[in-house]
């Protein structure tokens, strides 16, 4: 073959294939489409990564369901996912990887990071959605977006509902007892500050007996564990090592209370009855935001549906680790909500952090099952309802105590 025959045949292959291979962020019928990137700060490797690995299932799945559905026309979502391995000092270099790779949206659900984060999000104009909420968070309204109830008014709520539904005080004769035992970081500390001001708002309802907080990454609860042993309601770790640990060395060594915990706890279900068995923590209560894997409603079908699809060899596992997968689906549809309504309302050429932001302020749905979702232009919680679950031995799981939705103790 002549030089000249070989340069038209290599010249016809690269026109044949520039012609017939579909482009990045191109459709199957080659239309170009507006990647929007959303950025993702997770644990893979640390202390959170039991439940956050599931977290990140959740997220891919429903982005992978909106692009396949098609929900978005001209537009396909990315996600891209960095480990901070649960370690603050990795939140700015997680947040400068995110933005340098594009993202107009950052999701997290790790305290530590998203502390550290507010400030540079309200500095920046740069929407970030939290699953977990604090008032650090929401005070002052800015950029940030919980999915989620005050962390404080969680445990006030749920103290309210046990005084008024679970303790007996005519045949006990006497206030229970409560108290807490949390790793020394911002979620423990609102669990903590939640409890003990409810507490000393209503003498007549609880004696308070303390809120123990320890370095993170503490396992050994022996101080701990005396302080609390007399208690009737006790709040135990919220992060995996520290609620199997804490739970199995107050058991063994006589502690007889009720186990209170709100939405982290069931997110390493799986990893806390392995290591602990179910009548250690038998009869727990935990105040909820959000609904269960077994809760007949259409978003819960819809993830037990993409979990099926995409998780075909890993759908049992994943229910019985626990919530990380189903609460954090319930919290990032809201948060997928919001984006597709900005993207609708302004237009895929002209969508950016800022028309998530306006979307935001003004955002009202209520899924069929639930109580409303909103954010106001000074309120950047989403829920004002909680409702109530039991860890219960007999039926091997998380079981709805009520079936009614519950106001918010905000005071």
């Amino acid at each position: 073959m002549s030089r000249r025959s070989a340069l038209c045949a290599v010249c016809c292959l690269v026109m044949l294939l520039v012609v017939t291979l579909p482009c990045f962020g191109c459709g199957e019928d080659g239309e170009k489409k507006r990647v929007i990137v959303i950025g993702h700060i997770s644990d893979m490797t640390g202390a959170a990564a039991p439940a956050m690995v599931n977290v990140n299932y959740a997220l891919e799945d429903q982005v992978k369901h909106i692009n396949d559905t098609g929900a978005l026309p001209g537009v396909e979502l990315k996600v891209i996912t960095y480990d901070s391995r649960y370690d603050p000092s990795r939140a700015i270099p997680a947040y400068d990887w995110c933005r340098s790779k594009g993202a107009e949206v950052i999701v997290c659900g790790l305290p530590p990071i998203l502390e550290v984060l507010k400030a540079f999000a309200d500095r920046d104009g740069f929407p970030l959605f939290s699953l977990p909420c604090s008032e650090s968070l929401t005070d002052p309204p800015g950029w940030v977006f919980t999915m989620n109830a005050p962390t404080t008014s969680t445990l006030k709520t749920l103290c309210q509902w046990i005084s008024e539904n679970d303790w007996d005080y005519q045949t006990e004769g006497r206030k229970p007892r409560i108290g807490s035992a949390v790793w020394d970081e911002t979620y423990g500390i609102d669990c903590t500050r939640g409890i003990e001001q409810y507490a000393k708002d209503h003498p007549d309802e609880f004696e308070y007996v303390v809120g123990a907080r320890v370095p993170m990454g503490t396992v050994n609860w022996d101080a701990e564990v005396q302080k609390l042993k007399g208690c009737d309601y006790v709040f135990i770790p919220a992060t995996g090592m520290g609620t199997i640990t804490f739970v199995n060395q107050y058991r063994d060594k006589g502690g007889k209370a009720t186990f209170l915990g709100n939405d982290a706890q069931p997110a390493y279900r799986g990893l806390v009855v392995d290591s602990c068995g179910w009548d250690k923590v038998n009869g727990m209560l935990n105040s909820y935001s959000v609904l269960w894997w077994n809760d007949p409603v259409p978003v819960i079908e819809l993830a037990n549906e993409l979990l099926s699809e995409y998780h075909p060899g890993m759908v049992e596992d994943i229910i019985h680790e626990g919530g990380g997968y189903i609460g954090a689906f319930q919290e990032l549809y809201c948060c997928l909500d919001i984006l597709q309504e900005a993207v609708k309302e302004v237009g895929p050429e002209e969508f950016d952090g800022q028309a998530i932001y306006n979307t935001a302020v003004g955002f009202k749905a209520t899924w069929e099952g639930y109580a409303e979702w909103s954010f106001t232009e000074t309120r950047r919680y989403s829920v004002d309802y909680l409702t109530i679950y039991e860890w219960s031995a007999q039926h091997q799981d998380m079981v709805r105590k009520i079936d009614t939705w519950i106001p918010l103790v905000i005071e």
